[in-house]
């Protein structure tokens, strides 16, 4: 027997033929039913895991609505791990769901005893002044929405007759407050880096590409050669590099957002940039990363350090990979002077409201209106003092 590591329950036996296999509990009786199948309902062998997977999901399903768990003792925990888990897995994507799971052990710790079905209002208030008053509001906001995420779907699939959060407010979350390049800042951190070492010019090749292309930090990390288009000056944005345990990488041809498929146009400087480091990496064939040293991705971890030292060399603020893309976007609006759409588009942005909400105090900035009003009213010649001409009535 193999298991499979990506779906619980799963199973390869020695013939190599697919199967699923657990046991259900009963809660009102507590006695154990042990599931075991080798085709699905209809009749057919698996001929896929995933396939294997969905049916074990289905039974769960069929199985919880045969003993209505809903008039019996079924505990958050049970319902938690063989309800809501399951579902929660198949519709988000893995990072999304490796993240979740921290969150689900502390619901579970909170309430997991707790029969489902005599969980309050007043229980899921005293949890969300808990995190308001041991968390930061944005994480306390995220953790909170999650949580209540879980118990609608119990109402939705009838488990619950009520939803106990509804008349509870949502933490209120913060702006985050990013730091971010000015254009000056970045030309001083330019300075700092040594172009004839081999490791300071992949450095001032992250810095630069990044500034000037405003992509993500998994998106800048996920860029092979072959995304490169020397002639037409572009780049093609369309996959993000994820972290695995271990220090294990996967690269996923999938982007935060659909607008986040996109091309990035590139200036004949940036173009340099790239040329120059395409020629002395000592890997870069089209199947190579962009900005690696021999073959590997850069990290996350490697970036931050990097961003530290040199802003700390350079005498500006610290920022992160995040503040380098909100540092492009500052540099498109406030120094090219580009509408708030240009600037969506470019940054792979699902709607420029996105955009228009993050950087709408730039706008506000930089905004001229009273000055164009003046000069149209003077080039018509139109004063406070002078009276037009008006009409007469008789």
């Amino acid at each position: 027997m193999t298991k499979n590591k990506k779906y619980k329950g799963v199973f390869r036996d020695k013939k190599g033929r697919i199967y699923c296999q657990t046991e259900f509990k009963a809660s009102a009786t507590g006695k154990r039913q042990r599931f075991k199948r080798y085709r699905d309902q209809w009749g057919n062998s698996f001929k896929t895991e995933k396939q294997a997977y969905d049916e074990l999901c289905r039974a769960r399903i069929e199985f919880y609505d045969k003993f209505d768990y809903t008039d019996y003792n079924l505990t958050f925990e049970q319902y938690i791990v063989d309800i809501f888990i399951p579902y929660y897995k198949q519709t988000v994507q893995e990072s999304t769901y490796r993240t979740a799971i921290t969150h689900f052990d502390s619901f579970i710790k909170e309430f997991g005893k707790k029969r489902l079905r005599e969980i309050t209002p007043r229980d899921c208030e005293r949890f969300r002044l808990k995190l308001v008053e041991n968390y930061a509001p944005n994480y306390a906001k995220c953790v909170w929405i999650r949580f209540k995420q879980c118990l609608g779907y119990a109402e939705r699939m009838e488990y619950i007759k009520t939803f106990p959060c509804k008349s509870l407010d949502n933490p209120k979350g913060a702006r985050p407050d990013t730091k971010f390049w000015t254009f000056d800042e970045f030309k001083k951190v330019l300075t700092t880096f040594d172009l004839t070492d081999y490791e300071d010019l992949l450095r001032y090749t992250t810095v630069w590409l990044y500034y000037m292309t405003g992509v993500r930090v998994s998106e800048g990390f996920a860029l092979l050669w072959s995304d490169y288009d020397r002639e037409n000056k572009r780049i093609f944005v369309h996959a993000t590099l994820e972290a695995k345990k271990g220090g294990i990488y996967h690269r996923k041809e999938q982007t935060k957002t659909e607008a986040g498929m996109r091309y990035v146009d590139l200036d004949d400087e940036t173009v340099k940039v790239l040329n120059r480091w395409r020629e002395l990496q000592v890997a870069n064939s089209d199947s190579d990363y962009i900005l690696s040293r021999f073959g590997e991705p850069m990290v996350k971890s490697t970036l931050s350090r990097m961003l530290k030292r040199h802003a700390e060399k350079a005498g500006i603020p610290v920022i992160t990979g995040k503040g380098l893309r909100h540092s492009h976007d500052s540099f498109m609006i406030n120094v090219l002077k580009k509408d708030v759409l240009l600037v969506s588009q470019r940054s792979g942005r699902i709607d420029k409201a996105t955009t228009l909400n993050m950087y709408s105090h730039y706008y506000a900035h930089q905004s001229s209106i009273g000055s164009e009003i003046t000069d149209l009213l003077n080039k018509e010649g139109l004063k406070s003092d002078t009276p037009l001409d008006t009409p007469t009535f008789n």
